[in-house]
């Protein structure tokens, strides 16, 4: 569910410009989808949607045994009912560190507005949709050494910068790593701490045991599981496990 993914925090580039029209945007690649009930038409070719849009979405990843595994708790099938149309997608990995910096004691509608500008400013033409203009993610050759003050990023533009000046080869080691190595690597970076880096893991590097917790999730484990929540139960899945519970406690909270 497009509408359900897009308001689980785990992306910021899914939007809906029309009723039922989605554009969508991962690194230097865009499509438009339309929804129709449980169909979903995607414009791009075959060799596009096979290439890019099914890994995207984890569209040969059976959800529904994952599912089955949560129905003995009575909050997970009730966010399954709320949210069961959330995946865990494959992002960029390079925009998710990004991103997930720029999250930071920030809320959804700020990041989504300060990760636009940056691909308005800095990142390159993809084309327009319905009168709109597409960019894709800067890459960090893009940003390296540029001011970006216009994305209003506050005390993160500094580790932005930072972050711009390593190497595309330091992302990519990060794919060999164990999830105990990678999540090392990344919170010896600068702007990364623990809950960063298990969101980065989880959403760039779909490390499906990556289980990360903020405020939100701290209030789920204290008010639904009384401070007590083992996500290694959900060994393969956790990171699932945490969508749904962070999406289903934040729309019963309001």
């Amino acid at each position: 569910d497009l509408r359900q993914i897009a308001d689980s925090g785990q992306c910021f580039r899914i939007n809906e410009y029309e009723q039922n029209e989605f554009i969508v945007i991962t690194g230097s690649h865009a499509v438009s989808i339309h929804q129709d009930g449980d169909s979903y038409w995607f414009r791009c070719t075959d060799q596009e949607f096979q290439e890019v849009w099914r890994p995207y979405f984890d569209l040969d990843t059976d959800y529904s045994a994952f599912q089955a595994r949560m129905m003995d708790d009575p909050f997970l099938r009730s966010a399954i009912e709320t949210g069961g149309g959330i995946r865990i997608l494959r992002q960029d990995l390079w925009e998710t560190v990004v991103s997930f910096v720029i999250s930071q004691r920030n809320n959804i509608p700020r990041i989504r507005s300060s990760v636009e500008t940056l691909c308005r400013e800095f990142g390159s033409p993809l084309g327009t949709v319905r009168g709109k203009e597409l960019y894709a993610f800067p890459t960090a050759a893009q940003l390296r050494g540029k001011s970006l003050a216009a994305a209003s990023l506050g005390y993160r533009e500094a580790y932005v910068s930072e972050l711009a000046e390593y190497e595309d080869n330091v992302w990519q080691e990060l794919r060999s790593q164990s999830d105990a190595k990678a999540k090392s690597s990344l919170i010896a970076m600068k702007g990364i701490g623990e809950k960063v880096a298990n969101c980065i893991l989880l959403f760039g590097l779909h490390r499906m045991n990556s289980y990360p917790r903020d405020v939100w999730m701290n209030r789920v484990i204290d008010d639904v599981y009384h401070g007590d929540f083992d996500p290694s139960q959900y060994a393969g899945f956790a990171g699932y496990v945490q969508q749904l519970q962070f999406y289903h406690y934040r729309q019963i909270a309001g």
